[in-house]
């Protein structure tokens, strides 16, 4: 069985990251460099960021969404996903789901042009996943999305990890 590749080396005594074998390194470096990228497209051609997006996605998902949901499915602060639903919402894109006013929480469904931004916004992330894909096989892909999907599963244990850790702290 190969030896696993080790997230750091050992330098005289230290423990230093070998950023080719440490996991976070490139899901951080991949992410800042498509969101960066993905961004300012957008907000040049479309006049949203990347967050807005993001919120559009889950409308476009599931019609009567609330900024509590996105942000638990997104793991974007919910503060952030309100400022982005209200920019949304005041350019037009989004209104509250059949026109109700009274529910809590306020739930939230696209608008005729959020409808139609979605559109032109879609096609062009699907470009850019397209690209994102590229020399990857079928087999690669449905390989690299099963061992995503243990990993996204794991991120649960570092949350409880790091609750622990701070439950400590505050005890001592």
């Amino acid at each position: 069985m190969p030896k696993t590749a080790d997230p750091y080396k050992i330098k005289k005594g230290l423990n230093v990251m070998d950023l080719e074998n440490y996991i976070t390194y490139h899901f951080t470096v991949i992410a800042n460099r498509t969101s960066r990228g993905a961004s300012a497209l957008f907000r040049k051609e479309f006049g949203v960021g990347v967050v807005e997006w993001r919120c559009m996605v889950m409308l476009a998902m599931q019609e009567g969404v609330s900024a509590a949901r996105i942000s638990e499915v997104s793991g974007i602060n919910k503060s952030l996903v309100s400022r982005s639903l209200a920019k949304l919402e005041k350019l037009d894109h989004v209104e509250d789901y059949h026109g109700s006013t009274s529910r809590k929480p306020r739930l939230l469904q696209f608008t005729e042009s959020g409808r139609s931004l979605y559109g032109e916004m879609v096609e062009r992330m699907l470009q850019r996943e397209a690209k994102l894909r590229q020399g990857l096989t079928a087999k690669d892909l449905n390989e690299l999305l099963r061992m995503l999907r243990i990993l996204f599963d794991n991120t649960d244990q570092l949350d409880r990890l790091e609750y622990h850790i701070d439950l400590a702290h505050t005890k001592g």
